[in-house]
């Protein structure tokens, strides 16, 4: 229950299907998304294969965590501080942060955030220039929580704290699954979520209510559609 990748396949595996192995093995078949939890490229000739992917149409998923923050490679959308954040670090809060309202143009605007969701630990992004365009996600204090950058045809996404709930409690939150499922709906593979799918918005419950989709509830495609 300590892993990272415990948590990422239940949280991917009601909508997408989840295979585990090598980069370079993963790569030789269609794959919609690549996720790398805390960890990163075993060499530079793995590196290179992974940026070639994604700058024609993969999408690159990074989580945080102990060894990413005190080693970067270039596969990052964000320049990183060395450490992280954390409560009784140099840079730190009194008490864990909480999310701030996603903005419009983040691909997770309209996602409802638990009020109990609180981060005690991140890796930071260096002050750039270009830092608000790339952030998707930050914390009430301003600090980017994902970071986003298009590759070419593709994106790398970095998640600035663990898949795990080492760091936070939002992997343990139903809206960690719904912030999954939009970045993969982002990708241009073959989860049947990309071009030519419908992934489901809101839906009608046994009553006849209209509600948010749940994390269960998969994409249509649009063959399936009468015009």
């Amino acid at each position: 229950l300590l892993s990272e990748n415990y948590y990422l396949e239940r949280a991917l595996g009601p909508f997408t299907e989840v295979r585990r192995g090598q980069a370079v093995d993963l790569l030789k078949r269609d794959l919609a998304v690549l996720v790398y939890p805390d960890a990163g490229p075993d060499s530079p000739a793995e590196e290179q294969v992974i940026q070639k992917w994604v700058e024609g149409g993969g999408l690159l998923l990074r989580f945080a965590g102990p060894r990413l923050a005190e080693q970067s490679d270039q596969l990052l959308p964000v320049r990183l501080r060395r450490g992280g954040r954390t409560l009784g670090g140099a840079l730190s809060w009194e008490r864990p942060a909480k999310l701030a309202p996603f903005a419009a143009d983040s691909p997770f605007a309209g996602l409802a955030i638990p009020p109990d969701v609180t981060v005690a630990r991140q890796v930071l992004a260096e002050p750039d220039l270009d830092l608000a365009s790339k952030t998707w996600a930050r914390l009430v204090d301003g600090t980017p929580l994902v970071t986003a950058e298009k590759r070419g045809e593709g994106w790398v996404v970095l998640v600035h704290t663990t898949a795990n709930a080492e760091w936070s409690n939002l992997a343990l939150s139903g809206l960690f699954v719904e912030m999954l499922r939009r970045v993969v709906a982002m990708s241009q593979g073959v989860t049947g979520v990309g071009e030519g799918a419908l992934p489901p918005l809101e839906t009608l419950d046994g009553f006849g209510r209209l509600q948010h989709a749940p994390p269960t509830a998969r994409p249509i495609s649009a063959k399936e559609v009468g015009s």
